[in-house]
């Protein structure tokens, strides 16, 4: 059983940062002190974690087992903390939300700001990501809620809110790309093309891939990954790439006159947002608040557990449009 919680962190601080020197110096600690304390978590959970060697450490499976549990134990912690502290009066809330980049454009801020004008003491900590890479932030505890599309639910996941709102995805390309001339386009008209795309086992990338398989034909070659939506704009906009987009991301940072929709037959897809949450553990009230906030902006979002035409009885604020 593992008694001290202070204990988690100085384990989580060697995991981090690879061995006790550098973790000491980062928890203004001696090297033998934190090491007792990695001795006594390993008593606790009797169970080496730690493989010792010349260029540091290294966690045993235990190890990596225990580290997912840890990380969220503490951030559990410091959370339960801020709360009493902000009941006290000594310290402002803190949410932490993560999103897939076309609910920032619209969904998030909104909501983020409509919370801050009702509780303008209140800090917002904002995460942008793709739907695996929010998950894992929610299981470690980096953030409470997440706007997605495609998240599975688990023994660790579930989704709290659904959505009618829809955000469609399209072939895109650069206003004067060749192919514009061609007309009536067709998927063996892309195949050739170079194209510019998130990286495998993303939301995105696996839509892209399944509207060609859908319609017959091998996925092409992708010569460039990334995660930044802005180089996949870029590139799209001035360099002569193919890309897969939702419509809220066409019209951004200076490219909404380069870039526009590839119409093609059978391409195009609809997602609908939701926002989900680790079954474990508890959100904070400013988070609840947030959700509400959510829920508000985009007035289609219901909660799972309501009748379907049930809604929320909450004041109409302004946002996107009605889908």
């Amino acid at each position: 059983m593992i008694r001290d919680i202070t204990l988690l962190r100085a384990f989580l601080s060697v995991v981090r940062l690879g061995s006790v020197g550098r973790a000491a110096e980062e928890l203004h600690v001696t090297q033998s002190a934190l090491t007792r304390q990695i001795h006594r978590l390993e008593a606790d959970v009797q169970v080496p974690l730690f493989v010792r060697h010349a260029a540091g450490m290294s966690m045993t499976t235990q190890g990596a087992a225990l580290e997912r549990y840890a990380s969220l134990l503490v951030t559990e912690a410091e959370n339960a903390v801020r709360e009493m502290d902000a009941l006290r009066g000594m310290r402002k809330g803190l949410v932490k939300i993560g999103s897939v980049a076309s609910a920032l454009e619209s969904i998030v801020p909104a909501a983020v700001n409509n919370l801050l004008l009702e509780c303008p003491g209140l800090q917002v900590r904002i995460v942008e990501g793709m739907d695996a890479e929010l998950a894992v932030a929610l299981i470690k505890g980096d953030i409470d809620l997440a706007v997605s599309f495609s998240m599975d639910e688990s023994d660790e996941l579930e989704m709290i809110s659904a959505s009618g709102w829809q955000d469609g995805c399209h072939f895109v390309a650069a206003r004067n790309h060749p192919l514009r001339e061609r007309g009536n386009l067709a998927f063996s008209d892309l195949v050739d093309a170079k194209w510019v795309l998130p990286p495998r086992r993303m939301g995105p990338r696996e839509e892209w891939q399944q509207a060609f398989v859908r319609n017959g034909y091998t996925p092409p070659a992708v010569s460039v990954e990334t995660h930044s939506v802005g180089a996949i704009r870029t590139l799209v906009a001035h360099a002569g790439f193919l890309s897969w987009l939702p419509d809220l991301l066409l019209a951004y940072q200076g490219t909404q006159e380069a870039i526009a929709i590839l119409e093609v037959p059978g391409a195009a897809t609809l997602r609908n947002f939701a926002v989900y949450k680790r079954r474990i553990g508890v959100l904070s009230q400013p988070t609840i608040k947030l959700l509400e906030e959510l829920r508000l902006v985009v007035p289609s979002l219901a909660s799972v557990d309501a009748e379907p035409d049930s809604g929320f009885p909450l004041r109409r604020k302004r946002g996107p449009p009605d889908p």
